[in-house]
């Protein structure tokens, strides 16, 4: 079986995402040649593997060189100690003081910069009775101005994190803001700043055991900033951070995600027929529509309405008029016949896979948006399909997350 083969005989909605997880698997592998041996890989999967399913995708990754994984908030990692992953997972966004209990019971690392938190955490930690201190990062502020103490608090919070006997300070982090921008001034900036509060708290006699500032950008581009561990995200998944920025791996990483569908309708269009809400497509000659059952509420962006494209039959046809909540229709080209069930390719992978097709990073010109929001953006009701080795082996809907 091939995974065209698992294309064309899926038997539930005929709109659908597949998930190519051994394009995700060489893409680790490519990351983590990119890197220096010893260099710790954590693989970020916040807000769900960035729209991919995180359990698929910590798996994927986590057999093929990660050391680790990330994410936003404790019910993210929660949903991956709960199918059974036992690696680290590190919880990159601030929490509530209800959340502690949660994250210390389920052994998550825990990023910090609100010092008076470390007081509760580590008293969370005592009433659990663990036989280890919980790992903790602190984060500095070295210019995003989001999250992480002031660079000239790093010692004074360090030392109050390590007041505690139930603490143990494994990582100082940051995250740099303009990473992917063409003028890097601001990433050598933040990154100066960063050594400089290492070297402080190497003056004030304190060594943490891990320094990272890595995010995709950082990671593809800037060797010299690896340091001991990266945050790879966009890149896992094939998408380059930015279009000036090329993947590693000499061609060998994709994007790992397409969706597809089929015509389900055609539309005789005759000169002035007003196509879809507010009538702002009109026919100038005798044409026709193809309907296609996709919309906003699948994820698929309604600035795209007279903007984005889609292939059918490896032909590319232009979005028109509106995108609907549920539906999208499409100009069909005039070499193609009228019929439905035609496969349709509506985000495809920049390869001969999928001719014609839009890539996340176009569809996101056309939209005026980034990559991470299209891919975050997919609907649970949109299935998504992962295959390995050209076999079905798990299926994401309406009705849960399943193996197959």
């Amino acid at each position: 079986m091939s995974l065209r083969d698992v294309i064309e005989n899926w038997q539930g909605r005929p709109t659908f995402a597949v998930i190519d997880l051994d394009a995700l698997a060489t893409n680790m592998q490519a990351l983590r040649a990119h890197v220096e041996p010893g260099t710790k890989i954590t693989g970020v999967v916040k807000a769900n593997g960035y729209g991919h399913g995180s359990i698929p995708v910590s798996e994927t990754i986590l057999q093929n060189g990660a050391d680790m994984v990330a994410v936003a908030t404790v019910d993210e990692g929660a949903v991956l100690r709960k199918a059974g992953i036992t690696a680290p997972i590190l919880v990159l966004g601030p929490m509530g003081a209800s959340e502690m209990d949660r994250a210390v019971g389920m052994d998550m690392q825990i990023v910090m910069s609100d010092i008076p938190f470390s007081r509760g955490l580590a008293r969370i930690v005592r009433m659990q009775q663990r036989k280890e201190p919980l790992k903790v990062h602190l984060k500095i502020d070295t210019g995003m101005r989001r999250f992480g103490v002031t660079p000239d608090s790093v010692v004074a919070s360090a030392r109050e994190i390590m007041s505690h006997p139930e603490l143990k300070l494994e990582g100082l982090m940051t995250h740099l803001a303009c990473a992917d921008e063409i003028d890097l001034t601001s990433a050598h900036e933040q990154v100066r700043v960063f050594d400089q509060c290492v070297q402080n708290l190497r003056d004030a006699g304190i060594e943490v055991p891990v320094h990272h500032v890595g995010n995709s950008a950082t990671t593809v581009q800037f060797p010299e900033y690896h340091r001991n561990m990266v945050r790879p995200g966009l890149a896992m998944y094939g998408v380059r951070p930015a279009p000036h920025i090329p993947l590693p791996g000499n061609g060998k990483m994709k994007q790992i995600l397409t969706v597809h569908s089929r015509v389900t309708r055609v539309i005789p269009l005759e000169p002035g027929d007003r196509v879809g809400y507010g009538g702002t497509w009109t026919a100038a000659g005798r044409s026709r529509g193809a309907l296609v059952p996709i919309g906003y509420a699948d994820g698929y962006l309604r600035s795209l309405s007279s903007r984005g494209w889609m292939s059918i039959s490896e032909t590319r046809a232009n979005v028109i008029g509106r995108v609907c909540m549920d539906q999208t229709i499409l100009l069909l080209p005039d070499d193609l016949p009228a019929k439905t069930r035609q496969r349709v390719v509506i985000v495809g992978n920049g390869t001969d896979e999928t001719p014609s097709a839009p890539t996340l990073e176009e569809l996101a010109i056309e939209a005026n948006t980034i990559p991470h929001e299209l891919m975050t953006g997919l609907a649970p009701r949109l299935p998504k399909l992962y295959v390995r080795g050209g076999k079905l082996v798990a299926v994401d809907d309406l009705s849960g997350y399943r193996r197959v």
